[in-house]
């Protein structure tokens, strides 16, 4: 009996281990602040959640092989979501909640790094950590929007290998305090003519450190980390800043030069 008892015990500890395991390397962590993005080698024809309750899940029309996942709140169970691939290919995850996930990009394609599943947030070991880039000093002083009592600004860009860091802050000189859940960062051509074809691509980062939500006469300061931006003559890349229920959303333009001519930081 002893030994039966034993035997079940090792059983049920190893069953416990390989789900720890399991949670641990494919769980797709989700937030209900930040959007979390899972890109796939083709384009997504079909997409399922087993709790559309508490998890949300869209795929994206500019790029049909990114689907966003989103948390509709906090939640403490697991859920799961399935995913289709024109060529075929079926992905299931397991859907778990944290408040701030450590990536928000999950790579699924043939040629991620390391393991496939997680793109590095820094992917050189002596690159700028977000925590850092929120700490420096002001470089730019030429984009900004200041409209309703709130100024913000694009404080840096600075490429490091193959990353493109993005800092803004916000000054909110009203009397009331402003609330968004992030920046939307949208490549568009120039407009220089109604003959003209507008290009439009939203882009994600892959990581952030700080908030753009602010109170009443308070700063806070957000910084970004992209995969290598640069820019064409003819393109700018907008920062929308849009007020959670309210209409103080705010609206910045880089150009082209400011992007492709940022390095290793500003002396």
């Amino acid at each position: 009996m002893r030994k039966a008892l034993k035997i079940l015990l090792v059983v049920m500890v190893a069953l416990c281990y390989r789900c720890y395991s399991y949670a641990q390397s494919d769980t797709l962590w989700v937030s209900d602040i930040y959007t979390s993005h899972v890109i796939f080698d083709t384009d997504l024809t079909y997409v399922d959640l087993s709790n559309g309750m508490i998890v949300a899940a869209k795929i994206i029309e500019q790029n049909r092989n990114m689907l966003a996942v989103k948390g509709r709140e906090a939640f403490t169970s697991l859920t799961s979501l399935s995913a289709l691939e024109s060529n075929g290919r079926i992905h299931t995850f397991i859907v778990g909640y944290d408040g701030s996930p450590e990536s928000l990009i999950r790579d699924m394609r043939e040629n991620a790094s390391s393991d496939g599943r997680q793109v590095s947030l820094n992917r050189s070991s002596d690159a700028p950590l977000l925590s850092n880039m929120v700490t420096m000093n002001q470089a730019l002083y030429h984009i900004g929007d200041r409209k309703h009592g709130i100024l913000v600004l694009c404080e840096e860009i600075m490429s490091y290998s193959d990353i493109t860091y993005v800092v803004l802050s916000i000054d909110n000189r009203s009397g009331v305090s402003y609330e968004t859940k992030d920046a939307t960062f949208v490549i568009e051509s120039k407009r220089k003519g109604k003959r003209t074809v507008h290009f439009e691509k939203t882009i994600f980062p892959n990581g952030r450190h700080g908030s753009l939500s602010v109170k009443a006469g308070g700063t806070a300061k957000i910084a970004y980390s992209f995969p290598k931006m640069t820019l064409s003559d003819d393109q700018v890349l907008k920062i929308y800043l849009y007020e959670d229920n309210g209409q103080r959303n705010l609206e910045m333009t880089v150009s082209a030069k400011d992007i492709n001519s940022s390095g290793k930081g500003r002396k």
